[in-house]
């Protein structure tokens, strides 16, 4: 991404996110980034492009792509043996998907795939991107899920989206993502890390070991959790979190 429109990504947003929680409709900004952006994935902060072929070797946390601890995630060996237990189609959740990266790497790990975002117009965007490719898109609340996606899925992935939360909205996105994974199914939630007692100044607020301990409290195990570190300078944290529902 140009350096320059990285900035201008990353001041949209934070205006963005200013004047909508002013207007006390803090998911609301997202529509609105991705209407500013008027097609440019370079003006989405978590967007831009993959120039070449060669990109993901020459920087595999570039924006434009699947995450990295997704794709690694997906490629460890106890995650081949799940998916071979139960010879059936697993059905997974991309939770705010954004572009639709990482919903596009999911159906070519052989899931059947369902990505939402509660933005529209990111929704219509990936879906234009992912082609012929058979993944299930709608838009949807992560605050106010359909009834019907109840322990629905095998797979629940989350990248990236409950670090933009705070306070009361937060917690209730935690619990509803653990509302839909089925019994014995996984929840994923990759994510920028901090320790518990680091609180940053600006947004987003990366979780804490603490945070993501909380979630075997809704029935869950953790039965993977992995720390990875960007190629910034200084390097952010991050936690790919795996959770089994017991």
């Amino acid at each position: 991404m140009n350096n320059e429109k990285r900035k201008e990504a990353k001041r949209r947003a934070d205006r963005l996110r200013a004047e909508f929680k002013e207007k006390q409709k803090p998911l609301e900004w997202f529509e609105a980034l991705y209407q500013e952006a008027e097609g440019d994935a370079e003006l989405i902060p978590w967007g831009g492009l993959v120039s070449n072929e060669n990109q993901e070797e020459k920087n595999p946390w570039a924006h434009g792509q699947a995450r990295l601890p997704l794709l690694e995630w997906l490629e460890r060996p106890e995650h081949t043996e799940w998916m071979r237990a139960v010879e059936k189609k697993h059905l997974a959740l991309d939770v705010g998907c954004g572009l639709g990266h990482n919903a596009v790497a999911l159906q070519k790990a052989g899931y059947e795939v369902t990505a939402f975002d509660i933005s529209e117009t990111a929704v219509k965007w990936a879906e234009k991107k992912a082609g012929d490719l058979p993944i299930e898109w709608t838009t949807q609340n992560l605050l106010n899920l359909p009834k019907a996606w109840s322990e629905k899925f095998d797979l629940v992935s989350e990248t990236f989206t409950i670090q933009a939360l705070y306070g009361v909205e937060r917690e209730t996105a935690i619990k509803a993502l653990t509302e839909l994974v089925a019994p014995n199914g996984k929840l994923l939630i990759i994510c920028r890390g901090r320790p518990d007692d680091k609180i940053p100044e600006h947004p987003p607020l990366p979780l804490s070991p603490t945070e993501l301990d909380k979630i075997e409290q809704f029935g869950f195990i953790s039965t993977y959790r992995q720390e990875f570190y960007d190629n910034k300078t200084p390097a952010n944290l991050h936690f790919a979190a795996e959770f089994t529902k017991v």
